[in-house]
C-alpha cells in the first residue's frame, strides 16, 4: 500500500507546542516568529524554534533538520509537503490552487472550467496563453504565438495573432473581425461579424429569432410578410387557414403542443431556457428527477446537487439519501473523511494522533505490525513488496521499477500482477504493460482461470459512467470487475470475454455507485500472453448516450456509410462540452463515437452534404480523453465550407472520433459520412 501523510499532526507528539506572545494565538506546534504564525516542525526557516534555518539539501522533520523526506512526500523548499493534497504545492511545488479550489490526488478541483488549468493560482488555457503555452511557464517569445499548446512563429492558415494567440477573426466570439473585438452576450460571430445567436430550427431577422416555416412577418424568408387575411404555413403564405393540428396565431400557424412562443395557447411565451412540451412550459425531468440549473439530476444520489440544487459534496464524500457523508468505513475528521482504522492522525477516533515511531493498526497507535509488515511514516507496508518503502522505509523506487524481495529494479516482477500492488487507473486514459511472468492467481465468470492476470483499481467518489477495452492487446483476453476486497469472492460486476468480433474486451458500468472498485486483465488461456494494453474512461452520468467517454457509442467503419445524432435535441438534455478540438473548439458541444479497425486501409469521415448545418469540427484519437497531438490522429475545422472531413490510413485498433462544435452556439442534428476499404 502506498504511504500517505497529510499535514504534519502525525508528528505533533514530538512535543514542541505553542509559545505565542500574550493575545496571539498560534495552532497546534506552531510558534510565533516575527508576527507569523509557523510550524516549526516542518518548516525548514524555523526548525524546531524560530531561526533555526536547515542547511541546503536539508528537510525539516519532526522539528529536527535531517535528510530526504519519508516516503510519500516532497520537499519543497525545505519542507516536507504532500503534493497528493496540499493546495499550495498540487502535484508539484509552488503550483497554487485558485481561490475556492482544492487539491485532490494532485489536481487542483473545484477552481478552474473545462479545458482550463490552474498555473500558480491563475486560470489558463495552456492550448492558446502566450505566458503558460503547451505547459505552465512556458512563455512564448517576442514574435511568437500560442496555437494548440506550442509556440510558433507566424499562425497556421485561417488565423491571426492576437495578443500571443492565434484566432479565427470569422469564427471568434472575443475577436470578431479584428482582434479584441468581442461580441455582446447573446450574439455570435459569423464571417467576422457579430451577429444574433438562435436556437436551433430559428433564424435571425431583425433583431429576433423566428421560425420561417411559420413566422407570419417573415413567411419562408426574412422580411417577407404576409397579407391581411393570410396566414403562413410551411413558409409560404396562403388564405387557406392553417393546416389540422395547427392554430391560427396571429397569422402564424403553430403547433401550441411545442412552441416556446405560443406554448398551450397564443401568444403564451415560456420563460428564457424552458421548452414546451404537450402545451406546458419547463424543465421536464424524469419520475425520481429534479431540475437543477436546466439539468435532471437525482437529489439522494447526485453528490453535485445531494439532497438539493447546488448542495456540492467534496470530493472524498459520497451522496447517500440526499446527505453528503464519507464513504464506510471512513468518518469525518476535521473536514475531511478519514479511515480511522489506519489513519495515524485521526487513529481509533478523530485528533487522535500516533507518535512519528508508531503505525495505526485496526484503530490504535502501536510500533508492533501484523506479521510481515513494517512501521513507515504511520503507516504498515510490506517493504517487500511497497515500492515507495522497498527494503527500508522511505527507500522509493524510481519511475518504472518495481519492489520485488525487497529490492527495486526494473526487470523484477510484473506490475500489478497481485492484489498486493494493483495499478492505480482512478485517472482514467490509456495504460500498458504485460501479463508474461505475471501468476494465475485469478479467475471470472467467463473464463480465465489457468491464464496470467494483472488487476487494477480505481475509486470513484459519486455515480459515474465508466468504459473500458483491451482492443490493442495483443493476445486473447478478458475482462472483469468486482468491488473491494481486491481477490475477494464477491460476484463480478461485468465479465467480458470477446467483443465485437474480436479476441478482445469490453466493458461498460453505466451509473456506477461510489466506491473501490478492481479490474482483472486476464488472458483466456495459460498459452495466452503478452503485451496488453487497457483504456479506461470516466464521466459523469449523461441524459444523451454517447456524451462522454464513460459511455462512447459504438461505430461499426466496416458497415456503416453514415451515422448522425443531434447535440442539443431539447433544452433540459444538451450534450456536455468535454472535448477540445482544433480551431475553437471550446464551448461546443459534442459527441464520441469509439470503434475498432480490423482492416488496415484509408478511412474517411466528414460532415459535408448539407446534413450538418452548424459550424462542425471532428477528431480523431487514439485516446479518447487525450486531447493533446501525442495521441490525436488529426482533427479538422473548416474543410467543405463550415464543415470538416477527414481521412487517415489506420492500422488496426481501437479509435475514438468526437463531433464537436467550434463554439458554444454551434449544435444541433448531424449526420457523419463514413468510407472505409
Amino acid at each position: 500500500m502506498r504511504a500517505i501523510v497529510i499535514g504534519a499532526a502525525w508528528i505533533a507528539a514530538a512535543g514542541l507546542g505553542c509559545s505565542a506572545e500574550e493575545g496571539t494565538s498560534c495552532g497546534t506546534s506552531e510558534r510565533l516568529c516575527g508576527t507569523v504564525c509557523t510550524n516549526v516542525l516542518l518548516d525548514a526557516r524555523n526548525c524546531g524554534r524560530c531561526g533555526n534555518a536547515c542547511p541546503a539539501g536539508q528537510t525539516c522533520q519532526s522539528g529536527a533538520c535531517a535528510g530526504s523526506c519519508p516516503g510519500g512526500l516532497t520537499s519543497c523548499d525545505g519542507t516536507c509537503v504532500d503534493t497528493l493534497y496540499n493546495p499550495a504545492h498540487c502535484g508539484r511545488c509552488d503550483n497554487v490552487c485558485p481561490s475556492g479550489g482544492h487539491c485532490d490526488a494532485g489536481v487542483c478541483r473545484g477552481s478552474c472550467s473545462a479545458g482550463q488549468t490552474s498555473c500558480s493560482g491563475t486560470c489558463v488555457d495552456l492550448r492558446s496563453s502566450p505566458q503558460h503555452c503547451g505547459e505552465c511557464g512556458n512563455a512564448c517569445g517576442a514574435g511568437e504565438a500560442c496555437f494548440d499548446g506550442a509556440c510558433q512563429t507566424g499562425c497556421p492558415v485561417g488565423f491571426d495573432e492576437c495578443d500571443g494567440r492565434c484566432v479565427d477573426y470569422q469564427k471568434d466570439e472575443e475577436n470578431c473581425g479584428g482582434c479584441n473585438n468581442a461580441c455582446d452576450p447573446g450574439e455570435s460571430c459569423e464571417s467576422g461579424t457579430c451577429g444574433l445567436r438562435c436556437p436551433d430550427g430559428y433564424e435571425p431577422c431583425g433583431g429576433v429569432c423566428v421560425v420561417l416555416a411559420s413566422d407570419h412577418g417573415n413567411c419562408g424568408s426574412c422580411g417577407h410578410a404576409c397579407g391581411a387575411g393570410e396566414v403562413c404555413a410551411g413558409g409560404d403564405c396562403t388564405t387557406g387557414g392553417c393546416p389540422s393540428g395547427l392554430s391560427d396565431c396571429g397569422g402564424s400557424c403553430v403547433d401550441t403542443d411545442n412552441d416556446p412562443e405560443n406554448c398551450g395557447t397564443c401568444e403564451h411565451a415560456c420563460p428564457s431556457g424552458e421548452a414546451c412540451t404537450s402545451g406546458d412550459c419547463g424543465v421536464l425531468c424524469p419520475t425520481g428527477q429534479e431540475d437543477c440549473g436546466g439539468s435532471c439530476v437525482t437529489l439522494d444520489t447526485d453528490p453535485l446537487h445531494c439532497g438539493s440544487c447546488g448542495n456540492d459534496c467534496r470530493t472524498d464524500q459520497t451522496c447517500r439519501a440526499g446527505a453528503c457523508a464519507c464513504p464506510s468505513p471512513r468518518e469525518e475528521c476535521g473536514g475531511a473523511c478519514a479511515d480511522t482504522r489506519i489513519d495515524p492522525e485521526n487513529c481509533g477516533a478523530c485528533g487522535t494522533t500516533c507518535t512519528g515511531s508508531e503505525a495505526c493498526v485496526d484503530g490504535g497507535c502501536t510500533v508492533a505490525c501484523p506479521s510481515g509488515a513494517t512501521p513507515c511514516s504511520g503507516y504498515c507496508v510490506d517493504t517487500l513488496s511497497d515500492r515507495n518503502n522497498c527494503g527500508s522505509c522511505g527507500n522509493a523506487c524510481g519511475s518504472g521499477e518495481s519492489c520485488t524481495e525487497g529490492a527495486c529494479s526494473a526487470g523484477g516482477g510484473v506490475a500489478g500482477d497481485t492484489c498486493a500492488s494493483p495499478i492505480d487507473v482512478t485517472g482514467g486514459g490509456r495504460f500498458s504493460g504485460t501479463v508474461a511472468g505475471a501468476g494465475a492467481d485469478y479467475a471470472g465468470s467467463c473464463g480465465g482461470i489457468s491464464g496470467r492476470d494483472v488487476v487494477f483499481r480505481y475509486t470513484l467518489t459519486g455515480t459515474t459512467d465508466v468504459y473500458l477495452n483491451t482492443f490493442n492487446s495483443a493476445f486473447d483476453t478478458l475482462v472483469y470487475v468486482r468491488p473491494a476486497p481486491c481477490g475477494g469472492t464477491g460476484a463480478d460486476l461485468a465479465c467480458n470475454d470477446d467483443a465485437r468480433s474480436t479476441l478482445r474486451s469490453e466493458l461498460e458500468l453505466l451509473d456506477q455507485p461510489a466506491g473501490t472498485y478492481f479490474i482483472y486483465l486476464d488472458a483466456y488461456s495459460s498459452y495466452s500472453t503478452g503485451a496488453y494494453v487497457l483504456d479506461v474512461f470516466f464521466s459523469a452520468p449523461s441524459s444523451l448516450g454517447g456524451d462522454a467517454c464513460g459511455e462512447p457509442t459504438w461505430l461499426d467503419v466496416g458497415t456503416a456509410t453514415t451515422v448522425g445524432g443531434n447535440t442539443c435535441p431539447w433544452y433540459w438534455i444538451d450534450a456536455r462540452d468535454d472535448a477540445v478540438a482544433c480551431g475553437r473548439g471550446t464551448g461546443g458541444l459534442d459527441f464520441v463515437y469509439a470503434f475498432v479497425v480490423t482492416t488496415a486501409g484509408s478511412y474517411t469521415f466528414d460532415t459535408c452534404g448539407g446534413d450538418t448545418t452548424w459550424d462542425s469540427i471532428l477528431d480523431l484519437r487514439r485516446v479518447c480523453n487525450d486531447e493533446t497531438s501525442a495521441t490525436r490522429v488529426t482533427c479538422n475545422d473548416d474543410s467543405c465550407s463550415t464543415q470538416s472531413s477527414i481521412t487517415e490510413t489506420l492500422a488496426p485498433g481501437v479509435y475514438y472520433l468526437w463531433v464537436d462544435g467550434y463554439s458554444e452556439s454551434a449544435c444541433g442534428g448531424y449526420t457523419i459520412n463514413v468510407s472505409h476499404p
